[in-house]
């Protein structure tokens, strides 16, 4: 009987050795949690939008002197944002890759008179001749060449890039199109390059979305002169589903919120960050139109386009989270991978170094290896 409650007693030691060592973090997993905010996701996407800039460009045959011109173009600017960073497939708005083939015959022409001749005695008739009569085509003979190029908000050494250096610029490729009297959005691509790995963003599904529902606009208006003097810094305002509407047998979705010339193309998101339409349209700075997200999914499927995250949104986010937790060594772990796919990654460094200015306040908490961090993102619901 004594040996039996000897056993027992060095049983009950043992648990409570194992439950102390348990305890205090020797083999077994820590876990902690964090849920995404609104304000993270948004801050999370930022690096997959970009600025959308078509060049048109067209020779003009002089009549009186049978001579063709140098060229002459027009350009457009908007917003757009990538869909699959392995790929480099980018969505914007049909209308910012296109152009009325009569108005942009209209402005060559006006432009190439004014520049070469005297024309204060010109009629009415005179004008109209001569946009009858006055030839405009592209160098390959079509109505006009077209060039797309896209530019996403980089850094070098935490110092923006200036947006009109070439470096910035990425010729895109155009894969489909729907015009402005079908469902105004345009699939691009661009060529992944070696230390600019790309971002994402994942396209929600828009028949979710409900009236009143919030909403946040991404991309890049050039309405006043900073927005024109820093097209690279994107703006980011707050709105609502105002209404769901059909306009030539397709649905759009009337929003309240405050987007303008050059929004056009950028991603409009939900609660959780997820794209649920694009701007396609508006009537004034409150009252403006989408393009539901189902409609860019249609067209990613039928050009067998996954939409995915990458490796660098994986890191961003992780990163992102420990910053907020206050583990900044560990953040800055993951801002430097970030930066060893992508060195130009703008928030990579605005974010490493603010974690570094926490650490030297003395801020930094230890993070514990091999805990397990739960991240609480709706958007996976």
């Amino acid at each position: 009987m004594g040996m039996v409650k000897k056993i027992l007693k060095l049983l009950i030691i043992c648990f409570i050795i194992v439950f102390l060592v348990g305890s205090i973090g020797l083999g077994c997993t820590r876990e902690m949690s964090y849920e995404l905010t609104e304000q993270d996701n948004v801050i999370l996407i930022q690096p997959s939008v970009c600025f959308v800039t078509a060049y048109f460009f067209g020779y003009i045959l002089d009549p009186w002197e049978n001579l063709w011109s140098d060229p002459y173009y027009w350009a457009f600017g908007g917003t757009g944002f990538c869909v699959n960073p392995d790929t480099g497939h980018i969505i914007t708005a049909g209308h910012l890759i296109d152009i009325g083939e009569a108005d942009f015959k209209y402005d060559l022409i006006y432009g190439y008179l004014i520049d070469n001749y005297n024309l204060d005695s010109w009629t009415d008739a005179d004008w109209n001749w001569a946009y009858e009569n006055i030839k405009v085509e592209g160098y390959q003979g079509g109505p006009y060449d077209r060039e797309v190029y896209v530019q996403f908000n980089t850094a070098n050494s935490g110092i923006p890039d200036d947006p009109a250096s070439q470096e910035t610029f990425i010729r895109a490729e155009e894969i489909d199109y729907s015009g402005t009297d079908q469902r105004d959005i345009a699939l691009l691509k661009i060529q992944p390059q070696t230390g600019r790995a790309l971002s994402s963003v994942i396209i929600g599904d828009s028949s979710m979305v409900e009236i009143q529902d919030s909403l946040t606009i991404v991309g890049y208006p050039w309405s006043s002169e900073i927005g024109q003097e820093n097209i690279m810094n994107p703006t980011v305002t707050s709105g609502s589903i105002s209404s769901k509407l059909m306009l030539a047998g397709t649905e759009i979705l009337q929003i309240q919120g405050d987007a303008r010339a050059g929004n056009s193309g950028g991603p409009v998101l939900d609660e959780n960050g997820q794209v649920i339409g694009i701007l396609t349209m508006g009537t004034d700075i409150a009252n403006n139109y989408l393009r539901p997200s189902n409609d860019i999914a249609e067209m990613l499927n039928r050009n067998g386009v996954t939409n995915k995250l990458g490796t660098v949104d994986e890191e961003f986010r992780l990163g992102l989270v420990m910053y907020r937790m206050e583990y900044y060594s560990e953040a800055i772990k993951h801002f430097n991978a970030i930066l060893n796919l992508n060195q130009r990654h703008l928030l990579a460094q605005e974010y490493r170094s603010k974690a570094q200015e926490a650490i030297n306040r003395g801020e930094d908490k230890t993070f514990r290896e091999g805990t397990e961090v739960n991240i609480i993102d709706n958007s996976e619901d």
